[in-house]
């Protein structure tokens, strides 16, 4: 059996032992109370905040790992549900309740790892080194583009703050029941979203007043669930979708593959509903390729989950409890065509009419010119550089494609661009110090382990396939989960392998 590293078991809790429920309860009435006092007074908001973010923190000293899987959801909470009813006085705050969780347990827990003498363990990877070279390749780019140190600064956070995550999970420690418990909680949020979306398509595109999206190549709607956006939805699903097929196959109890097979019919009927194309792809390419590599039976019980998903969206009903339309208000078409709007947009592509393409096509005579280190951080392709007022885009005529959106749809064009060859191959790096360890986890392990590790490993390359068309590593919704899962694959040891048997020592019949 694969094993946890021993340097970075569980860390033990500092507080004394308090019930669950109690902590819950008030948690929730101090939410509760922050959300009235936003209505009724300002400094009473605010001493609210203070007093929840203080209860956040207790809280981390006594659940840590529970405290971690929060701020890995904060963000499908933060601007999608806790924005919904706050007032328009504090709404724009409410984007910045995922950091403000992740700088409090975030400083709990490092004071907390810091006194039980762990950080060094846990700074012990490989990703580590990568990450510093990222680092040094960024400062040296900043310093030959005279950036400056506040631009610099902002940009290289917008980039890799969520990475932080990757740190917590190493600090704190997981053994495997608890990274299975940490997994189970993600997947089961993603079927809650998952299910609200196929209530859209059942229902009403409108349903518990949620809107819906427009594709550009004729998809009348683009079902994104509670957080809105198709292209996020699709992500978050390639990211946990894995976890679901492998169960399905390799896990011993029926019962439990059974329900996992359900819930991967679920997801994947839920992310042909989000037109999401760069999510396909990331599951196909990216997840397809892993479950090719270690199961030939994971990846042809895909194969058949997602013929049997194109099916039920294809031929559920729709437009169950929509108002008649009326000439104001006529209702949304919810046909689903993937392969004629697929085509549509490859026709973009070949004509020279897809956004993402122009973006492409823009950045090359940039790397032309800054090949090795790039244009500097903050200067390119994420939402500092737009909010910045970056030069480079009046220099390459860049603005001239940023009319109705504020980023490339591109994270590996931003960071090459940004951080040049050498930036973008550390990048890499980091991410595949990760994965080789775990590849070999994959392959050696088991069970439960299998699961883990599999699951982990094909959600990361669809992700990192899929960011390809989308900039959700730089944002927290989709980087949150994708470097709080690698934090805990880095935590799994491969198992060693299986001594051959001797040929003169097999017994003979």
């Amino acid at each position: 059996m694969s094993s946890i590293d021993s340097s970075l078991r569980p860390i033990r809790s500092t507080l004394t032992a308090a019930p669950a429920a109690a902590y819950l309860v008030v948690g929730l009435l101090v939410l509760a109370v922050t959300i009235v006092a936003a209505y009724v007074s300002l400094p009473g908001f605010a001493l609210m905040t203070a007093v929840l973010l203080m209860t956040v923190g207790l809280a981390s000293l006594r659940w840590p790992r529970a405290l971690l899987v929060l701020v890995v959801l904060a963000p499908l909470l933060d601007r999608f549900l806790i924005a919904r009813v706050m007032p328009d006085s504090v709404r724009g705050l409410t984007q910045y309740v995922s950091e403000g969780l992740l700088l409090v347990v975030g400083v709990v827990l490092l004071v907390q790892g810091w006194r039980a003498g762990r950080i060094g363990a846990a700074l012990r990877h490989p990703t580590t080194w990568a990450l510093v070279a990222f680092a040094a390749v960024a400062a040296v780019s900043a310093l030959l583009n005279r950036v400056p140190p506040s631009v610099a600064i902002i940009g290289l956070v917008y980039t890799v703050d969520a990475i932080v995550l990757f740190y917590l999970v190493r600090l704190v420690g997981f053994d495997h029941r608890q990274a299975v418990q940490a997994v189970v909680a993600v997947g089961i949020a993603m079927v809650l979203l998952a299910g609200v979306s196929i209530g859209q398509a059942l229902f009403d595109p409108n349903l518990f007043g949620l809107a819906v999206v427009t594709g550009r190549s004729g998809e009348a709607v683009r079902i994104g669930s509670l957080v809105r956006d198709p292209n996020v939805l699709g992500t978050l699903i390639g990211l946990v979708l894995p976890f679901a097929l492998f169960g399905a196959v390799r896990l011993r109890r029926p019962r439990l593959r059974w329900t996992l097979a359900g819930i991967a019919l679920l997801l994947m009927t839920s992310l042909l509903l989000t037109y999401s194309r760069g999510a396909w792809l990331g599951v196909v390419a990216g997840g397809g390729l892993v479950m090719l590599l270690l199961d030939r039976r994971v990846a042809g019980f895909a194969l058949v989950t997602a013929f049997v998903a194109l099916g039920v969206a294809t031929f559920m009903p729709r437009n169950l409890t929509t108002p008649p339309p009326t000439g104001d208000s006529p209702a949304p078409e919810l046909h689903f065509d993937p392969l004629g709007t697929t085509a549509d947009r490859i026709g973009a592509v070949g004509e020279g009419k897809d956004l993402r393409t122009l973006f492409v096509i823009n950045a090359l005579p940039i790397l032309r010119d800054h090949p090795l280190v790039g244009v500097g951080p903050g200067r390119y392709g994420g939402a500092a550089a737009y909010n910045l007022k970056t030069p480079v885009y009046d220099r390459y005529d860049t603005w001239k494609l940023l009319t109705a959106q504020r980023t490339v749809d591109n994270f590996w064009l931003h960071i090459l661009v940004e951080t040049g060859v050498l930036g973008a191959l550390a990048f890499i790096a980091a991410i595949a110090a990760v994965v080789v360890g775990l590849a070999t986890t994959a392959w050696r392990s088991h069970g439960s382990v299998h699961v883990v590790a599999a699951g982990i490993l094909a959600g990361a390359a669809a992700v990192s396939i899929s960011t390809g068309t989308t900039m959700l590593l730089e944002g927290n919704t989709v980087a949150f989960m994708f470097w709080f899962l690698l934090g805990i694959g880095s935590l799994y040891r491969p198992p060693a392998p299986e001594p051959a048997s001797h040929p003169l020592r097999e017994p003979v019949a």
